[in-house]
């Protein structure tokens, strides 16, 4: 473990030293394949998958990758190309700390990403927006502007939403970066299980590329790492062998490509020694071993490289277990000398861990027991032995502190979950509550207008039942004249002495028959719905007669119109009326 955590080390400095190159370290100038109309005359599709192609970290120049850059984003904004502005804008950010390399307007590569996150959102664009937003998440934790714990919820709701767009649609953003660095920060919390989640998916998207041999190499090493903490070697050599094949392999141009290459080789090497040396492969072992140690070895002019002496030396604590296990003694003594001096060289600068020395110890203590001198092998095995406790309380202290801060990372990521879980109700709710309200005034006014409606029409039917009953008395009214013709030219006849049977028949004919009055009555009724019923109800022995009388009555009839639609006489109506009026005053009294 100890021995990892030292190569880890030397991992994390020459993968920074990468990123600082991987953009300008290569002196192929990609600019001459460049051409401004062959990019405007493309489609928004292609212009897109142009920009993720193009090699911006051939260019050696930031001089011409400025002028790329400001070339293709004016193409892109003229075009209306939003998404192909989206895209240049995310590798301008990338190349930012690059010597020469400008970001539009001069703003920093943070504001750029604010940028294009406000933007992506505005355009529709959730896997830039995504993006934006998880290299903001970074910048900001590197800088100490956010804490841990806020890091830590970030990075997960981010995750969590590249899982919902689909992984394999941010693989054009370097999504093998951004599940790598997630998993960094789970590796640092002891979360080892977190961490494989997404190194296994980061996996999935390395290439063995001049671009992608940075993101490669860590990912295989984290997850050889992570095999070998499990004890499962046989995954971890996999995983081992990789790295060792790709590197063998793999042709760098620039010095410090060059210089990581050769680290990389060697560390493998001697990983796969180290590998099969715990599978009880020791034999197989040492050709590794040999090979690898000749590969990390320093070289004699590397006096000021503090990584090459300490790759030596890790190189050489391998090399030593195989020899001692193989009983190559001689080899071992040898090789134990040239440890000692790394150490000493090493702590006299102050570049060893502290902890580093320990195997070495076990090793000269075995070797010296073999040798015969057990007061010397003693000696070694007590500062083992001390070395260890001293190791174990550390181991002890920083787990207990890992697995406090995952803990209070877990639990702020658990708040934040359950605020934002409780905003979203308040929103739903609010939302329940004016649909509730927009539905209420929606029926209100249907209903309003439904109502509306009826009381129109029951107007409209009103006043046409009203213009019916006019017309209807109306009709009595010129039969009662007519019936009053009849009267006055029977009198003329009866003043001559002449009589028309005819003429008497029909002034003794009933105008208001009980058909006619049926037809009327409803149309009265429905003019004044509750005269009739009023009546019966004040007077309650009120006849049929008196009933018509007070209908008449009430549509302002005279006396001569009653009596003519009747068929009776005036008198008649006159007794009716004297009747109806007695009623009313004994009702009253």
């Amino acid at each position: 473990m100890q021995n990892h955590r030292n190569y880890r080390i030397i991992h994390v400095c020459f993968w920074l030293l990468a990123a600082m190159s991987i953009f300008a370290s290569f002196s192929v100038r990609a600019q001459e394949g460049w051409s401004a109309a062959k990019f405007a005359d493309m489609s928004n599709e292609q212009r897109y998958r142009y920009v993720h192609n193009y090699p911006f970290y051939k260019i050696d120049s930031g001089a011409l990758v400025n002028s790329v850059f400001v070339q293709m984003r004016d193409i892109a904004q003229k075009k209306g190309d939003n998404r192909a502005e989206l895209a240049i804008d995310f590798y301008n950010c990338f190349s930012s700390g690059n010597v020469g390399v400008k970001t539009p307007g001069g703003i920093s590569s943070d504001s750029l990403f604010h940028t294009i996150e406000n933007r992506a959102k505005r355009y529709g664009f959730p896997i830039e927006e995504t993006v934006a937003r998880f290299y903001l998440t970074e910048n900001a934790a590197n800088s100490g502007k956010i804490s841990y714990e806020q890091r830590y919820t970030a990075l997960m709701r981010i995750t969590e939403h590249m899982q919902q767009l689909g992984y394999q649609n941010f693989r054009d953003y370097y999504i093998e970066n951004m599940m790598l660095r997630t998993a960094m920060v789970m590796w640092d919390l002891d979360d080892r299980e977190k961490a494989y989640l997404y190194l296994s998916i980061a996996e999935r998207f390395v290439a063995t590329t001049e671009e992608g041999n940075w993101y490669f190499t860590q990912v295989m090493s984290y997850l050889q790492t992570y095999w070998k903490i499990k004890k499962d070697y046989r995954r971890s050599l996999a995983y081992a062998f990789k790295i060792k094949n790709f590197h063998d392999h793999y042709r760098p141009v620039s010095p410090g490509s060059i210089e990581h290459n050769n680290f990389w080789r060697g560390f493998s090497t001697i990983e796969i020694a180290d590998l099969l040396v715990k599978q009880g492969k020791v034999a197989e072992s040492e050709q590794y071993a040999d090979k690898g140690y000749m590969l990390s070895k320093a070289p004699p002019n590397a006096l000021s490289n503090f990584y090459a002496f300490q790759a030596e030396y890790d190189a050489l604590i391998v090399l030593v277990d195989v020899k001692l296990s193989l009983g190559k003694l001689q080899q071992a003594g040898a090789l134990l000398q040239r440890a000692q001096q790394l150490k000493s060289w090493l702590e006299a600068k102050k570049q060893l861990d502290y902890f580093k020395p320990l195997r070495l110890y076990r090793y000269l203590a075995e070797y010296n027991e073999r040798k015969g001198n057990s007061a010397v092998a003693l000696s070694y095995i007590k500062q083992a032995d001390l070395l260890q406790d001293s190791l174990t309380r550390r181991n002890d202290a920083h787990k207990l502190a890992r697995a406090q801060q995952r803990l209070e990372s877990e639990k702020y990521a658990q708040k934040i979950a359950e605020v934002e879980k409780e905003k979203r109700l308040e929103k739903t709710l609010r939302q329940a509550a004016l649909v509730i309200l927009a539905l209420v005034l929606i029926v209100g006014f249907m209903y309003y207008k439904r109502a509306q409606a009826i009381r129109k029409q029951k107007e409209s039917e009103l006043e046409a039942t009203k213009q019916q009953l006019l017309q209807q008395t109306q009709i009595l009214r010129e039969k009662s004249e007519q019936a009053d013709n009849l009267h006055a030219e029977m009198e003329k006849l009866s003043a001559t002495g002449q009589r028309s049977e005819y003429l008497e028949q029909l002034t003794r004919a009933t105008i208001l028959t009980d058909d006619d009055w049926a037809s009327f009555r409803t149309l009265f009724e429905k003019v004044y719905p509750n005269f009739i019923s009023e009546q019966k109800q004040l007077y309650p022995g009120i006849t049929p007669a008196e009933i018509r009388l007070a209908v008449l009555d009430k549509l302002e009839l005279n006396t001569n119109e009653m009596a003519n639609m009747l068929g009776v006489s005036k008198n008649t109506i006159h007794q009716t009326r004297v009747r109806l009026r007695k009623k009313m005053e004994n009702n009253a009294s």
